[in-house]
């Protein structure tokens, strides 16, 4: 990856619906050529998903801490089952981290109380984006 694809996985990073035309504007690539260097993107894997953020009214980071036992990927993928994608396994007190998006408080609440559930998880920690 190059100092060209950085600048293209900027823009679109910010506008992931951003025209190929446009794109090529402003790197001064031709649209085909950006549209050949975003496939290499997302085909070696730099790219992993292009996705609709909508306007929510809620969005929450759940962290959560697993049982020593329990491998944290396997917690991660039942996580991942109820339909939550922003899964990442960090470091420091809590093992997993997600962010969840709803319309309302009583669905984060009704996300939250199922990744409790899930076998291994020993706490949650649920910190609402107010900005």
């Amino acid at each position: 990856m190059d100092d060209t694809d950085r600048k293209i996985i900027s823009i679109l990073k910010k506008n992931s619906r951003t025209a190929f035309v446009k794109v090529a504007e402003r790197t001064g690539l031709t649209e085909g050529a950006v549209r050949a260097r975003v496939k290499a993107l997302v085909l070696s894997g730099e790219i992993r998903k292009f996705t609709v953020q909508t306007k929510e009214e809620f969005s929450g980071i759940v962290l959560v801490n697993t049982f020593a036992d329990t491998p944290t990927g396997s917690v991660a993928e039942n996580i991942r089952s109820m339909g939550i994608d922003d899964i990442y396994e960090t470091s420091g007190n809590y093992e997993i981290m997600c962010f969840i998006q709803s319309d309302s408080v009583k669905s984060l609440n009704s996300a939250v109380e199922k990744i409790r559930k899930i076998k291994g998880v020993r706490s949650t920690n649920t910190c609402m984006v107010l900005r």
